[in-house]
Formats: structure tokens, C-alpha cells, sequence
């Protein structure tokens, strides 16, 4: 009986624990979104948008942690920690070439991938080539529609992707973000098929900090939604301006 009880009480204090985790994420999303993009238009986040993404990526990190700690063993996370872009961005070329069904990134610079070094560049290939492998696959990208000329070549060569991966019948697909300001560094997300997730952040001087965990109900119960929300609000790249400029 005690032992009964005691499930019974394991099994109502996890289900806490997942309605605190959803609604924590989902109030800091909308205000991270709200306090980045909104007010923004009245000049006050110049003064707290840095210290506003750095806590919002301390409050993620601390959720994940507190998530793991009270995973069953047998599911627990696997998180890791990335002090550089090379090591991060192997670690995802990586997960992409693994994944199995389903690779979901976003790309938030408007500095172009061909501007950056090595690794960033074999992950992209990677993407494409990954994508391209099978119409079982999907991919998708969300990135933020910029004037940067560099970038806006680049959004050019996506969209000339996008069209070929449809004349194929493959999936391949790219959105973009219209009216975001280019100079706040967003917290990009990657989500590789139901297990895997990597989230990153490009703190000053260039430098990339990034998290990666493995974790089927971290992925479910965190991040899909987060995903399927900019996927929704972002436009097609081939009805886009950069579509309607090549017309």
C-alpha cells in the first residue's frame, strides 16, 4: 500500500514537473519574443537586450538540468556543453549525417555561413546533402531575411535549393523571418529527428556557446513547440521577397 502510494505521488509530482517545465518555457518565449522584437520599437531594449538573451539562456539551462535530475535513469538526458563554433558545429554536421527522419535547424545571423569558418560550411553541405539523400527526409531551416548583400546571395542559393529539392520530390525547405533586427543575437535551435536538440547563442566577439542533449521527452516537451511556432510564423522562401526579386 505505501509503496502504491508512493508511486502514485512519483507519478502526480512528475506531471507537475512537465506542466512547470511547459509553462515556464512558453511565458519565457513570449518574453523573450514581446522584449527583443516588440519593444524594441521604442528604444528600450538597446539598453537590456544582451543581458535579456544571456538570462534567457541561463533560465533554458537551468530547466534542461533540472529536467535530467529527475529523468528515470533509464531516460536520463545527456547534455553537453560547447565552448567554441568548430566543436559545436561538428557536433550537428554530425547529428545531421546520424538522423534518421527529421533534421529542423534555425540559422538567426545575417552574416552569411560562407563568411564563417570551416565547420559551419560542412555543416550546411551536410544539410543539403543529407536532404537530398532520400525523399523520406525532411528538412527544414528557418533564417531571418536581411539586406546583408552577402547573406542575401546566400538566401539566393536556398531558394535555389528549395526549388530543385521540389523538382526531385524531395523536402527541403526553407522560411524566412521578415522585420527582425539583425544585431540581436537570437538563441538559434536545431532539432535532429525525436532525441536530439542543440541550442547556441553567439556571445561577444564571435564566439559561439552551445548546448547539446539527448533526450526524447527534453525534445517533446521543450523545444517542438518553441519550433513549430517560428515555423508557422515564418514565409516560405519562394514566396518571399527574395523569390519576388528574381521575377
Amino acid at each position: 500500500m505505501v509503496r502504491k502510494l508512493a508511486t502514485e505521488l512519483d507519478h502526480k509530482a512528475r506531471n507537475a514537473i512537465r506542466l512547470f517545465t511547459r509553462l515556464g518555457l512558453g511565458a519565457l518565449a513570449v518574453f523573450y519574443v514581446v522584449a527583443v522584437f516588440v519593444n524594441r520599437e521604442l528604444g528600450l531594449v538597446e539598453k537590456i537586450e544582451r543581458p535579456l538573451i544571456l538570462t534567457a539562456l541561463l533560465l533554458i539551462i537551468t530547466i534542461l538540468v533540472r529536467i535530467e535530475q529527475r529523468l528515470p535513469e533509464d531516460g536520463a538526458a545527456e547534455v553537453v556543453v560547447f565552448a567554441d563554433r568548430t566543436s559545436f558545429y561538428e557536433a550537428t554536421r554530425k547529428a545531421v549525417e546520424n538522423a534518421r527522419k527529421r533534421v529542423y535547424v534555425t540559422y538567426f545571423r545575417s552574416k552569411s555561413p560562407v563568411e564563417l569558418d570551416a565547420a559551419v560550411q560542412q555543416h550546411f553541405r551536410a544539410c543539403r546533402k543529407w536532404a537530398n539523400g532520400s525523399a523520406e527526409r525532411s528538412f527544414r531551416r528557418v533564417m531571418i531575411n536581411t539586406s546583408n548583400p552577402s547573406m542575401v546571395d546566400y538566401l539566393r542559393q536556398e531558394l535555389s535549393e528549395v526549388l530543385r529539392a521540389q523538382e526531385n520530390k524531395k523536402h527541403y525547405n526553407v522560411k524566412l523571418l521578415d522585420n527582425v533586427p539583425h544585431d540581436v543575437g537570437a538563441i538559434s535551435l536545431g532539432i535532429y529527428d525525436d532525441d536530439q536538440v542543440f541550442i547556441s547563442y553567439v556571445s561577444g566577439r564571435d564566439r559561439v556557446v552551445g548546448v547539446g542533449i539527448r533526450s526524447r521527452e527534453v525534445v517533446r516537451e521543450c523545444f517542438e513547440h518553441y519550433y513549430d511556432h517560428l515555423w508557422t510564423v515564418a514565409t516560405a522562401i519562394e514566396e518571399s521577397s527574395v523569390a519576388a526579386g528574381l521575377r
